[in-house]
């Protein structure tokens, strides 16, 4: 059963809620309802034995209902002190009782803490591969492998290098096998440029070397 009273519109039929002012379906104004003058039973009727009969009923079941509550609270409060106690014996004596007294009431010492052991850093991923990159040549091809070669006083911008895990951080380090044939700057970087500025017939190595992996490119001057 609802507890907020419908009524009917007088134009659509249709039930909806008293405290709306129209009707939700068809917009007609609610009409206010005239309440009849004369009370429909004797116990409406003030100062009639019915009506005290009824206040009286009214008290009466207020009364059960109060008393109702309170037995269920006094159950609710009886039941979870039962619990309590139950989890306290079969536990046993509380943590505070067990580090400052025993059961006899001599004071004991309190257990020393132990120090929780310092975790060991774990050791940085090694580069497993290193790759020689130029960013004019072929995509993702190693030079490593074949080196390349170039005619006197020319120069090669953009060599760069790829390692493996890409997530390790490095600074690598260039070098030329013999400077006076080809140079590479700057010497630390990820991207470089060599210079052949040797003679026609002469070579060279240039190696990198990302964190102790090293990777070596043969360089030939035509």
């Amino acid at each position: 059963m609802s507890l907020i009273p419908n009524t009917t519109c007088r134009r659509c039929h249709r039930q909806f809620p008293a405290y709306r002012n129209r009707c939700p379906y068809c917009g007609t104004k609610k009409v206010r309802e005239v309440r009849s003058a004369t009370p429909e039973t004797d116990s409406a009727v003030p100062g009639t034995q019915a009506a005290r009969s009824a206040v009286e009923a009214v008290n009466l079941q207020t009364l059960i209902g109060c008393v109702l509550l309170l037995a269920v609270i006094v159950a609710t409060i009886f039941l979870v002190s039962s619990g309590v106690r139950k989890d306290v014996a079969a536990n046993g004596p509380s943590a505070s009782q067990t580090e400052g007294e025993d059961t006899q009431g001599m004071v004991t010492a309190p257990p020393i803490p132990t120090e929780a052991p310092t975790p060991s850093p774990s050791p940085p991923p090694s580069i497993t591969n290193v790759e020689i990159l130029w960013q004019y040549g072929y995509a993702d091809y190693d030079y490593s492998g074949t080196g390349f070669s170039g005619d006197p006083g020319t120069s090669f911008p953009m060599f760069q290098v790829s390692w493996f895990p890409t997530n390790v951080m490095a600074i690598p380090k260039w070098s030329s096998s013999d400077e006076d044939v080809v140079t590479v700057t700057p010497a630390e970087g990820n991207q470089v440029t060599i210079a052949l500025v040797g003679e026609s017939g002469q070579s060279a190595t240039v190696t990198v070397d990302v964190n102790g992996e090293t990777r070596s490119m043969p360089v030939r001057i035509n």
